[in-house]
């Protein structure tokens, strides 16, 4: 059974915001193989405190037994969509340590040493902080996997979306991924190939009005219908991206996926767009050791010295339906 941190910026219930975060925590809590250890919250869909109290309140109406926690931190939201923003986070020594989600990271790492592992789908806050609280969490975790970033535009018809979780904290994706050495990022642009559509969810209905399943059920298509709705209404789009539910199943299931390791040389301007900048690709499927890594690493020594490097690991769904069919199992039942 895996050990998990689910580091959220869940927003499921606000008009106009995504319901993925959301979704990826009923998949983990619903999945066997998962021991979900609590939930951190940080900004990034929206602002801490939405989150936090959103997340509450989710664990609340389904009846959840799972500890959550508030992190630190934030910006100021001019527009979501255009992801026009100011960050205001106090970034001191003391303000870092009050942070109750990252000591609560630091905490279950330092219980478990290498055997936790972390889901992260918002900004990259509390990692960052966990990190100057007790460096040694950065070695003690099993692995870390990522939701967010973006390897080109992020194109919906003639409409661009700005990416909303490196970018919120570039400080944080910087540390995370050029010190964690067992990170998976599922990127913006690989997620884009697993939809949701209408007919999707006009089946899942069907089944449901077919077997007459409990109000719990009926809460969580409905929220899946309103967002769906409200991102055709902006980008004119009959399909919608499960963005943190993929990086979920893949933590959960990693055979579904093709593998592709990477070499990124990057410096902290890059994540101020969220931009992974790829040196090298690797062999796709090919579990890498830290000497690989090195190896790698010293290639890049001598051509990028101002920049950091590490290698990475960038997987992309092989099937799309059998991604949304363990979707659907979780709000289906």
């Amino acid at each position: 059974m895996k050990k998990v941190i689910f580091d959220c910026d869940n927003t499921m219930g606000i008009d106009n915001r995504d319901i993925d975060d959301g979704l990826a925590l009923l998949y983990l809590i619903n999945n066997p193989d998962v021991e979900l250890l609590g939930v951190t919250c940080t900004y990034g869909n929206e602002k801490l405190d939405y989150v936090y109290n959103q997340t509450l309140d989710l664990v609340k109406e389904i009846g959840a037994d799972i500890n959550v926690y508030k992190g630190r931190g934030g910006y100021t939201m001019h527009d979501y969509y255009a992801s026009k923003y100011e960050n205001n986070t106090n970034m001191e020594k003391e303000e870092v340590k009050k942070n109750d989600a990252a000591n609560f990271i630091v905490s279950m790492v330092n219980k478990y040493p290498g055997e936790v592992d972390i889901l992260a789908t918002g900004s990259m806050q509390n990692l960052l902080d966990a990190g100057i609280i007790d460096t040694s969490v950065i070695a003690h975790t099993r692995q870390v996997v990522l939701m967010g970033g973006i390897t080109e535009a992020l194109k919906f018809g003639d409409k661009t979306m700005k990416e909303l979780n490196f970018s919120v904290c570039p400080e944080g994706a910087f540390e995370v991924l050029t010190q964690y050495s067992n990170v998976s990022v599922l990127t913006g642009n690989n997620c884009m190939d697993v939809e949701f559509s209408f007919d999707e969810l006009n089946d899942l209905k069907n089944k449901f009005a077919v077997k007459n399943h409990n109000l719990k059920n009926e809460f969580l298509i409905k929220k899946i219908e309103k967002w769906m709705n409200e991102f055709k209404n902006e980008y004119n789009q009959d399909s919608i991206v499960l963005w943190d539910v993929i990086a979920a199943i893949y933590l959960t299931n990693p055979e579904l996926f093709d593998e592709q390791f990477v070499g990124i040389k990057s410096k902290l301007s890059d994540f101020n767009n969220g931009f992974i900048n790829i040196a090298e690709r690797r062999i796709e499927n090919k579990r890498i050791t830290s000497e690989d890594i090195f190896k790698m690493i010293e290639t890049q020594e001598n051509s990028f010295e101002e920049l950091r490097s590490n290698v990475i690991n960038i997987p992309t769904a092989i099937d799309s339906a059998i991604i949304n069919k363990k979707m659907i199992e979780v709000v289906h039942g």
